[in-house]
């Protein structure tokens, strides 16, 4: 919105200032006509004449000039306001996500603290419900649901607990899952260290979508991301597999941490996780 006024009011302002050098050239021109030693540096000559109705018309096309450049300005910077109208909306600042793009069948958790400053005591942030879509991307699920129990790949403890947020980017993304290096270069899945994208079914419909990040085709791993808007720009370069159900107010409080440069404002730390398991089977 703060962009969009901005680049409205400058246009504005530039629509606005042509028009002042415009008017002001038409003057000079005037009378630049009216003096033959001046007409061979008249650039405006040939909307001028010496007569009266003639040097009225050069005024007025050159107002039309300026009104439509104004007006295009204006109307460029409300179709802006209207596009970051609709992102906002998809920003959902009451906390809640958007809605299920397909059928939950299973949900994990994380438990999230902060540390604003090293050395200083973590601080629980909350808990964060995620819903998996088994039945669309059944491997990418598989992969971040043992991730999320905890495993042991080639001998090494692998799992999400204790790992990080490292990339924030504020009305854009919040990324973790890199448990080997804590910095986005590392991670590894439990297929190995990359697997293949499973397929581009689901989109980046809104916040809480959570999506598999990587570094080209092919190149899954560990790392995923919480959108934190919608972001159809990344549709078909990564795989979509779930989406948060419980604790969007806590992803919020992430996304408040973070920077334009992507650098937490802190240390943020999944501190548990794990699979929630259904209802009934809780109470048996």
């Amino acid at each position: 919105l703060v962009l969009a006024t901005k680049l409205s009011i400058s246009m504005m302002i530039s629509s606005i200032a042509f028009f002042r050098a415009a008017k002001s050239a038409s003057i000079r021109s005037v009378r630049n006509a009216a003096s033959p030693q001046a007409a061979p540096r008249t650039s405006l000559r040939s909307f001028t004449s010496k007569n009266d109705s003639s040097k009225s018309s050069s005024s007025a096309m050159l107002q039309n000039i300026a009104m439509f450049a104004i007006a295009g300005g204006m109307g460029y910077g409300a179709i802006t306001l209207f596009n970051s109208s609709d992102d906002e909306d998809s920003f959902n600042n009451d906390g809640t996500a958007a809605q299920p793009s397909a059928e939950i069948t299973s949900k994990v958790f994380f438990d999230i603290s902060k540390q604003t400053t090293p050395n200083s005591p973590y601080q629980p942030l909350g808990r964060v419900v995620i819903g998996l879509y088994g039945d669309v991307v059944p491997k990418t699920v598989q992969n971040f649901e043992t991730l999320c129990e905890g495993t042991t790949i080639n001998g090494q403890v692998a799992g999400y607990r204790g790992s990080t947020f490292h990339r924030i980017i504020p009305n854009f993304m919040i990324q973790g899952g890199d448990f080997t290096r804590f910095d986005g270069t590392g991670g590894m899945s439990i297929y190995g260290h990359k697997f293949a994208d499973e397929n581009f079914q689901l989109k980046h419909t809104g916040p809480g979508v959570i999506s598999m990040a990587n570094s080209g085709r092919n190149t899954n791993g560990s790392q995923f991301f919480i959108c934190a808007t919608k972001t159809p720009h990344l549709d078909g370069r990564h795989v979509v597999f779930g989406t948060v159900v419980d604790g969007m107010e806590v992803v919020r409080e992430v996304e408040s941490m973070g920077s334009r440069s992507g650098r937490p404002q802190g240390r943020i730390v999944i501190s548990d996780c794990g699979i929630l398991k259904e209802e009934t089977e809780e109470s048996e």
